[in-house]
């Protein structure tokens, strides 16, 4: 039941999505919608890059106070301040990545002065949403991002009907879709989270102690994201072939909150488990229950990526028509990810293996950089696709080569057929792009 309501108020929160991308597509076109598309994506990163190498520990140790206590309040708000922390350090560093950003894409000042009005809001209301699966509150956590997106819509719409569709008028829409979606959030989660605390610095100390191997790997983990495409195409290519490569990812982004919704969902459930020490009962729900629901999903994923490419021709507008060949990178991304959501990020971080997600995540970005700049140059925003798929391929890859290779009883054994299940996919979306 958590799950189907997850996904129904995820179908909800695409919707609005797709339709504000629509909305600023077609009334502010698509140089405008790309500028949109850095400065928001741009926030993001900074916001990843100063609070997402503490979410592991969200995981574990917050899964792990709330079973003991019933409530989160010591790790909530410890974690907070680490979190405004790395804020700090981001804002204080400003002129530094300002003056990049100017140089390299064009960032005016009063783009600067909207990521550092959104990046504190934007933080908070993360912190929140990673804090909501470990305290039972899965349920809420799609209702309050339909909440922001339709903040974002309804600012937009006013701002049509009224002659002041502007970028300058439209930023603030997000800022206050993150605020109020975060006091919302904040009220309904109050008796988990109880009343704010001082920094606690042993609770401190043990989630900096298992965090800091994320550290290196966030930050070039980030090198993976869709935020640094955005930023090499906008380079190489131009704000409008961004704009439509940003519709094409957010397309199959919907698609893929399935299995992401799904990896929120086990990760607690890997934790409970972890703690039983029960290795055969995660041994036997990986192999007899996830990996034939991943086989199906790939099914599913070949089969529309076909639909889309045969009669896509038909009913997509001359000026996207590149969506057709984005189909078939975006697809391969889509099956491969739930490896890496539903198994290996939630078994790594039930088990403490941290530094198996850093070699991951350093992997992951490092074969997404080179070969966006390789590829990106010279075959556009399919390029970039494709960098995506090499990308998270190899970080799908790592953790089973490593698992193999020490042969731990202790660590529950996925099927060999996971190695095969992200090779095969690859293989048969790439020879379908050659040959349709």
């Amino acid at each position: 039941m958590d799950y189907l309501s997850m996904i129904g108020f995820n179908g909800l929160v695409a919707i609005l999505s797709f339709c504000t991308t629509s909305l600023l597509l077609t009334l502010m076109g698509r140089e405008s919608y790309g500028e949109i598309v850095s400065l928001t994506s741009t926030t993001l990163f900074l916001a990843m890059l100063g609070t997402d190498w503490t979410t592991q520990a969200a995981v574990r140790y917050g899964t792990e106070e709330f079973l003991s206590q019933g409530r989160i309040n010591r790790f909530f708000w410890n974690r907070l301040w680490i979190a405004f922390a790395g804020v700090l350090v981001v804002i204080l560093i400003s002129p530094i990545w300002g003056y990049f950003l100017e140089n390299y894409i064009g960032l005016t000042s009063q783009g600067l002065a909207f990521i550092l009005c959104y990046l504190p809001s934007q933080v908070y209301w993360m912190h929140l949403q990673r804090i909501m699966p470990a305290i039972n509150h899965h349920r809420l956590l799609y209702p309050l991002l339909f909440v922001e997106r339709a903040v974002v819509l309804s600012l937009i719409s006013v701002l049509y009907m009224t002659g002041y569709l502007r970028i300058s008028y439209i930023l603030p829409g997000y800022v206050l879709g993150s605020i109020i979606a975060a006091v919302v959030a904040t009220w309904l989660a109050r008796r988990e989270i109880g009343r704010p605390r001082r920094p606690d610095w042993a609770t401190c100390h043990k989630i900096l102690q298992f965090s800091w191997p994320m550290i290196p790997t966030v930050a070039i983990g980030l090198l993976s994201t869709n935020t640094l495409d955005y930023l090499i195409i906008r380079r190489y290519v131009g704000k409008a072939e961004l704009g439509v490569y940003a519709l094409a990812v957010q397309i199959a982004g919907m698609v893929q909150q399935i299995p992401q919704v799904a990896g929120q969902l086990v990760g607690p459930r890997f934790v409970a488990m972890r703690l039983k020490n029960d290795t055969s009962g995660l041994t036997h729900f990986i192999q007899k229950k996830v990996t034939p629901a991943l086989w199906a999903w790939s099914i599913c994923c070949i089969l529309g990526s076909i639909l889309v490419s045969w009669q896509g021709p038909n009913w997509i507008p001359a000026k996207y028509m590149i969506l057709t060949d984005l189909v078939w990178p975006l697809a391969a991304v889509t099956s491969i990810v739930p490896v890496w959501y539903i198994v290996w990020s939630p078994l790594l971080t039930a088990y403490e293996q941290v530094r198996v997600v850093m070699w991951s995540s350093i992997l992951t970005g490092a074969v997404n950089l080179s070969a966006n700049l390789i590829l990106i140059p010279r075959f556009g925003v399919v390029g970039s696709a494709w960098a995506t798929v090499l990308a998270y391929s190899g970080a799908c890859l790592l953790p089973e080569f490593a698992n193999r290779k020490s042969k731990s009883t202790d660590f529950p054994q996925p099927e060999k057929s996971l190695m095969i299940y992200s090779m095969g996919v690859l293989i048969i979306l790439s020879a379908l792009s050659l040959l349709m």
